[in-house]
């Protein structure tokens, strides 16, 4: 409740500390319309692509990585992004699970464990998740057996408006299963959309101005720039 209630303020003097700055929070979308939400910066749009532990990333989603750090450590997160970085971008084929979402750019998974005993850090996950929506990220966890039997408990997250996303990445943002439209990205081949868990998008004015827009309760499929309305089939 304490980091919940400070979260906000804990970010300005962070930010201001860090980066020599001030500024003024943008309005977004969340459980809340019109919301306050601190840190909601527009990325660049620098696709050169570079190695971090590992994984492949273009600099635009590594930079929206990194200022999704930020704004985790102001509420007190203790996992570091950049060492749990267990999948990349521009792997197609790497892992049959991820269904072409990890083929192109903008997709990267993060381990929700300790680097130390290896337990699961319930406690970090919701945090993590906001941090990374407030920077541009749709993101969700993907528990223990959800993809499979035996798939490995993590975070999922694709860049929005990242220009070189897969087919099946941009249908995550706002094809018929995805964030925008309040749903957790998965397909399902009943084709009913399964409910986001952590309460809706976050859309930060940089997203409006690119035409992604909250979607829930809009006809479904309703496409936007660089959306998809196609469903993908079969699911692994």
């Amino acid at each position: 409740m304490i980091r919940s209630i400070l979260f906000g303020s804990l970010v300005v003097v962070t930010l201001t500390l860090l980066l020599g700055v001030t500024f003024s929070p943008l309005i977004v979308s969340h459980a809340q319309p019109g919301q306050q939400i601190v840190g909601c910066w527009e990325p660049s749009d620098d696709y050169t692509r570079q190695w971090v532990n590992g994984v492949q990333l273009n600099t635009r989603t590594l930079a929206m990585l990194d200022h999704a750090q930020t704004l985790y450590d102001a509420g007190g997160g203790v996992l570091d992004f950049r060492l749990g970085l267990t999948q990349g971008s521009y792997n197609a084929g790497g892992v049959a699970a991820s269904f072409g979402t990890h083929d192109a750019g903008g997709a990267v998974d993060l381990s929700v464990r300790s680097p130390l005993n290896w337990e699961v850090m319930t406690d970090e996950i919701e945090p993590m998740i906001h941090a990374l929506r407030i920077a541009g990220f749709a993101a969700w966890l993907r528990d223990t057996d959800e993809l499979y039997p035996g798939s490995v408990i993590h975070i999922h997250a694709i860049a929005i408006g990242d220009a070189e996303l897969s087919e099946a990445a941009r249908a995550q943002i706002d094809g018929r299963f995805g964030y925008l439209r309040g749903y957790n990205g998965l397909p399902q081949m009943d084709g009913n959309p399964i409910p986001d868990r952590y309460g809706g998008p976050i859309i930060c004015d940089w997203m409006i101005a690119r035409g992604f827009v909250d979607m829930r309760g809009l006809p479904n499929p309703y496409p936007t720039p660089g959306g998809t309305t196609i469903p993908l089939w079969p699911i692994p």
